[in-house]
């Protein structure tokens, strides 16, 4: 049985060391929403039956990718959802782009 929303972004706010819920919350939508369109094949559904039911549609809905992303990329790509997320508008520096990405792929 996959974990529920509250603990699982609980987790990302502690390991992300996040100061609300709320920012946990939009890094982890940031994310998966990178990850969904880099996943290739059966990767996609098999990580979305193990995270909470909100974060499924963030997985499945876009269309797979053709082919995967380096570390880099995927960084970036984060970095950019989350910089049109942002009021403020930036993601200041790559360190902390990385920790939002390790903060919630380790949950």
């Amino acid at each position: 049985m996959a974990i529920s929303w509250e603990p699982f972004t609980a987790h990302v706010q502690e390991r992300g060391e996040y100061t609300t819920t709320g920012e946990a919350e939009r890094v982890t939508r940031a994310v998966l929403s990178a990850l969904d369109a880099h996943l290739l094949g059966s990767e996609r559904t098999e990580l979305a039956d193990r995270l909470p039911a909100q974060c499924q549609p963030l997985l499945l809905e876009p269309l797979p990718a053709t082919k995967p992303l380096s570390p880099h990329e995927f960084v970036e790509a984060v970095a950019l959802l989350l910089k049109s997320a942002t009021p403020e508008g930036s993601v200041r520096t790559l360190r902390s782009r990385r920790c939002h990405v390790v903060g919630c792929v380790s949950v």
